[in-house]
């Protein structure tokens, strides 16, 4: 009777096996495709701001409310602005409200801004939030090399406001006025992507109140060129510009052509604005001499 039990026991076993065997072959798990995800993305974001309206701040708070449309207020949809945009050869819709537009410095991609924000999923989730914090959008430097700093969604949606003035009093907390208010609806690819972070899932759509304080253009090499005006085949990104091919991008490279000469002492930018506009080229080949590894 005890083999007959083993044996039966031990064909079980077995069985269980080859099915987890046979699970494991078929599996049909459907790859990530982010086109078709972009897709999705829009046509969940454009029915979130058909469906919802944006409620101001009461009294001493600051980014207000987006709720959903019960007694015809008007929709989201009619406020917003787009960008459309190509990232990683997929093209995507950026949409963003501008509360305030702020009275001083634009941002670009490749600053720092000093921000407050608050983050939500499309299903009301609140799963991050910051006050005046230093973001480095152009992405950052350190031993182990060049990170690509905050979500995409952040570089392209801040160039769309100005920071505001700084009215602090010393001894009293900071402080500013007239800053760039409003609220950016990113889709996924332009966030974390099928990956998720935390408490956000895999291809989620995220919503960001956000109040631009503070803008630093950054020169990350301090060869007195701006890392905006280091994008030479203006794709929008500056770790992929790399005159001298020696793998180190030129916003971080302070001999750009690499001819032995820094790239500050070739009269890259002779008014000192961070823009090389004005740069030299002493052998009249309308490449300048930053750049020109035989000028």
């Amino acid at each position: 009777m005890k083999l007959k039990f083993n044996a039966i026991f031990y064909i079980f076993i077995l069985g269980l096996v080859l099915v987890s065997c046979k699970k494991d072959d078929d599996d049909d798990t459907i790859p990530h495709d982010p086109e078709a995800q972009a897709l999705l993305d829009d046509d969940l974001l454009v029915d979130y701001l058909q469906t919802h309206y944006y409620i101001p701040p009461a009294a001493g708070e600051s980014f207000g409310v987006i709720d959903t449309i019960l007694n015809g207020e008007e929709s989201l949809f009619l406020q917003v602005e787009t960008e459309n945009l190509t990232y990683d050869e997929i093209d995507y819709k950026l949409y963003y409200l501008v509360l305030e537009q702020g009275e001083n410095i634009s941002a670009t991609r490749y600053d720092s801004v000093f921000v407050n924000y608050r983050g939500f999923t499309l299903d009301s989730l609140k799963f991050d939030e910051n006050k005046n914090i230093w973001l480095n959008i152009g992405g950052s430097v350190s031993s182990q090399g060049v990170s690509s700093g905050v979500i995409q969604g952040w570089k392209y949606g801040f160039p769309h406001f100005k920071s505001g003035t700084n009215v602090s009093v010393p001894g009293e907390p900071i402080s500013f006025e007239n800053t760039g208010k409003g609220v950016l609806f990113i889709p996924s690819g332009l966030a974390y992507s099928n990956f998720g972070s935390n408490a956000i899932g895999p291809n989620e759509s995220l919503i960001f109140f956000i109040d631009l304080n503070m803008v630093v253009k950054t020169d990350y090499d301090n060869d007195g060129i701006l890392n905006e005006y280091e994008d030479l085949n203006n794709d929008g990104e500056i770790i992929d510009d790399d005159t001298d091919g020696d793998l180190s991008p030129d916003f971080i490279d302070t001999d750009d052509d690499g001819d032995g000469i820094l790239t500050r002492d070739e009269n890259a930018d002779p008014n000192g604005d961070g823009n090389p506009v004005d740069a030299l080229d002493s052998d009249g080949d309308n490449i300048p001499d930053y750049l020109d590894s035989d000028s």
